[in-house]
């Protein structure tokens, strides 16, 4: 893990330079790590529950919905509600995918906020991985195939979960 940090802020560092830098590139492969691997994940509205996903969603029938603490700051302490318009730089919101409540892990669908990132859209990198980081939709698709259900008017800043459950 040391390894993933030192490279991850190798890389932020050698792409600094006196012009004006590009944001690095995030890669499906290190939304899965983070993912995996970052402390202090809240589940939505506090419990593991795992919830009836939209009858249209292609994110299977049943999901669980997980936030960082970078998340879970902006929300309400239940834990159910965004309290400000939008989520701040480098949230993460992971949704763990299944078929059945109870059932085996089938994906990660992985959204990362990261405003001036080229494969962003509406702020967000989007991602979605198998239980092992197999890539099943790439960042770099950059939420083409996303994007039209989650912008939503009923949604808040792209997230759908808050107005399902």
């Amino acid at each position: 893990m040391k390894a993933f940090w030192t490279l991850l802020l190798l890389s932020i560092f050698l792409s600094c330079t006196t012009k004006k830098a590009e944001p690095p590139i995030v890669s499906d492969q290190t939304l899965f790590e983070l993912a995996q691997h970052t402390p202090g994940f809240s589940y939505y509205k506090g419990r593991p529950d795992t919830l009836p996903a939209d009858p249209s969603s292609p994110h299977g029938s049943f999901v669980r919905v997980r936030f960082n603490p970078t998340a879970r700051a902006a929300m309400n302490d239940s834990i159910s509600q965004l309290t400000e318009t939008t989520f701040p730089d480098e949230s993460m919101i992971v949704k763990e995918v299944y078929d059945q409540r109870g059932g085996q892990l089938k994906a990660y669908a992985i959204l990362y906020k990261l405003k001036n990132n080229a494969n962003s859209s509406g702020g967000w990198l989007w991602s979605e991985t198998d239980p092992v980081g197999n890539v099943l939709y790439s960042v770099e698709k950059k939420g083409e195939d996303c994007f039209s259900c989650h912008s939503s008017s009923t949604n808040i800043d792209f997230v759908k979960t808050f107005g399902l459950h």
